[in-house]
């Protein structure tokens, strides 16, 4: 029984396994399905949809406050003890029936309530446009870190390249000095340092290997991928022209085209229009509310519980109900003070968060500036480092150089090629950043549709 046991929860782990829930897929990416899929599977920008869309059902609630009200009410009523009335000279006479059955349509249309269904229609119009612009931002911030993370991941392979020829390079050196040691063309001194030259490069490839897997892993969750996929990346760190046009503008320029452009900005004001709104809404306590009411009404009194059709009475009539409160305590003028400062806070909000709009375009332009500059001075640098290591061996091979050149040589090419590998990373990070500041990153999509 126990042997059976075993197989039976053997084949269930199997069974659980090889499941299509755990099945491993391959997924291949260019930056462009990774901005593809940012905007399809990201579960911050699917949440926020889901603001946005129940939102909207608010809109459409906030108008059904214009529309008339009808109801409908059933009641059966069985007068356990009637009322007694004492008429003088009379007599104690009871009232009323034993059982009373109603039925009644009523019909609610508020006339005037003082602005206050207008004023919450434009809050909660306002309030979906904002949501809908920051479901915009949203949108373009997940697009943003995914194609970081995405570039990130082509850094990472590229340095553990760079590491595993400083690795392999190191080695060579450390063969070779071995030789001219066991010959004696060589000091104890130089095979020590190329010894710790090549032990230095194994915990640079080791670091790049683990930034690497620590990169694809925030890659895979940024695109709601399962952690068990294998991903295939088709592009290469090269340098992409992601501003196109833009590249020729001055940071005024690009400054003015954020004001216009960005969704953030939009949203903070529609904002504070629904605070202003907020206003007319707490200033409609002061005015009357008039509802006009019409009930239709059929009623059966009978001293029994089976009821026919011709025990039922109509009555119908129409009213209208004006109602003024004329004090409270001070709640509606407090109410009202609160809104005003709202108002005044959203204000306050909209201007600070338009400066500093301002201020991040030009932080990013700089820094593109800076990345863009850079690049060119680092790739001189790489070329002129690999001759430089190229000539160092050549000449220790000669016995003209030493073992110290060669080692100074190997380092700074290694440093100029991650350098320059870098360079490449952020001058591609520096334009989706400073598109991203102007407003402007959806064009890198709506230009591929």
């Amino acid at each position: 029984m126990k042997s059976i046991s075993f197989i039976t929860t053997l084949l269930l782990i199997m069974l659980a396994l090889f499941s299509p829930s755990h099945a491993q897929q391959i997924v291949t990416l260019s930056w462009n399905d990774v901005v593809n899929l940012s905007r399809t599977q990201s579960l911050e920008l699917r949440i926020q949809n889901y603001e946005y869309r129940s939102q909207r059902l608010g809109e459409w609630k906030s108008l059904s406050n214009f529309l008339p009200s009808v109801s409908y009410q059933y009641q059966i009523v069985k007068n356990v003890e009637r009322p007694v009335f004492v008429i003088p000279n009379f007599g104690e006479v009871r009232f009323g029936t034993l059982y009373n059955f109603t039925h009644a349509f009523q019909l609610q249309y508020p006339l005037f309530t003082g602005g206050a269904r207008y004023a919450n229609w434009r809050i909660q119009r306002n309030i979906k446009k904002s949501l809908f612009e920051t479901l915009q931002n949203k949108e373009e911030q997940v697009v943003l870190q995914a194609l970081e993370s995405y570039f990130s991941v082509i850094l990472a392979h590229n340095l553990i390249a760079v590491n595993q020829r400083a690795k392999e390079v190191a080695g060579s050196n450390l063969e070779q000095v071995q030789k001219f040691y066991d010959l004696g063309a060589a000091s104890q001194l130089d095979l020590l340092r190329a010894k710790s030259r090549y032990s230095s490069s194994l915990p640079a490839l080791t670091s790049a290997m683990n930034n690497r897997k620590l990169t694809l892993e925030n890659l895979k969750f940024l695109l709601d991928l399962s952690p068990r996929d294998s991903l295939i990346i088709l592009d290469s760190l090269q340098e992409n022209n992601f501003l196109e046009n833009f590249d020729k503008l001055k940071v005024d320029e690009l400054q003015e085209i954020a004001l216009e452009y960005r969704s953030d900005l939009k949203g903070t004001e529609y904002q504070k229009n629904a605070a202003g709104d907020q206003r007319l809404l707490t200033a409609s306590q002061f005015l009357p509310s008039v509802v006009l009411v019409g009930n239709l009404q059929h009623q059966a009194q009978i001293d029994q519980f089976n009821v026919n059709n011709e025990d039922y009475v109509r009555s119908k009539y129409i009213a209208v109900n004006i109602q003024l409160p004329l004090f409270e305590g001070g709640s509606r003028a407090l109410d009202f003070q609160q809104s005003r400062i709202n108002h005044k806070k959203a204000e306050m909000q909209y201007d600070f968060f338009k400066k500093s709009i301002l201020l991040d375009v030009e932080n990013n332009y700089n820094q593109y500036l800076e990345a863009k500059a850079n690049l060119n001075s680092l790739r001189q640098a790489m070329v002129e480092a690999r001759e430089a290591l190229r000539l160092a061996n050549l000449t220790y091979q000669e016995g003209i150089s030493t073992q110290v050149e060669v080692l100074s040589a190997q380092l700074a090419f290694t440093s100029s090629e991650v350098n320059y590998q870098k360079g490449v990373f952020d001058f591609n990070i520096t334009q989706l950043r400073l598109l991203k500041s102007i407003g402007k990153l959806d064009r890198i999509w709506e230009n591929k549709g």
